[in-house]
């Protein structure tokens, strides 16, 4: 079945491990994720990384993982993390029937605005769809028409 002839009302119906089979074998983990985000762009402490390197806009980890996160305001006015939804059909081009052509990060990864010198931390397990990149922006006011705070990536690999 073509994945963009799934009927979405089948979505969900089998298990997310029967939909979306592993592309690289690892699963799971616990990552400690440190966003740091002012008026302009997010930057990310590399997760696998012990020296302390900086990514801007961009987070790698596995699929099916423990995430702790934790955004902190450096800017001048509240700062938000969302992650959206993508089609998962140019990576599971093939999906039986009963599995969702989109998928999501859980609704308690997303943080609220937050205001500036403030930190907020959330938990949340990453989903299962892995070889996509997911966007993540900010939901603050007026941060949409900020390129940096409205083109980050998330790769589930």
């Amino acid at each position: 079945m073509d994945c963009t002839t799934v009927n979405p009302d089948a979505g969900g119906t089998l298990s997310a491990a029967t939909c979306f089979p592993d592309h690289d074998g690892i699963v799971g983990g616990a990552y400690v994720v440190d966003i740091g985000v002012d008026d302009n762009e997010f930057t990310a402490i590399a997760p696998d990384d012990d020296s302390g390197a900086t990514m801007k806009n961009i987070i790698g980890t596995q699929n099916d993982a423990n995430i702790t996160l934790t955004l902190t305001n450096n800017g001048t006015k509240p700062h938000g993390f969302q992650v959206a939804c993508v089609s998962v059909c140019d990576v599971y081009s093939s999906l039986p029937a009963g599995c969702p052509a989109s998928a999501c990060f859980p609704s308690d990864s997303t943080i609220a605005p937050i205001q500036p010198g403030a930190s907020a931390t959330v938990m949340f397990i990453t989903p299962t769809p892995d070889g996509l990149i997911y966007p993540f922006f900010s939901n603050g006011p007026g941060d949409s028409a900020v390129s940096g705070l409205s083109n980050g990536q998330w790769s589930l690999m």
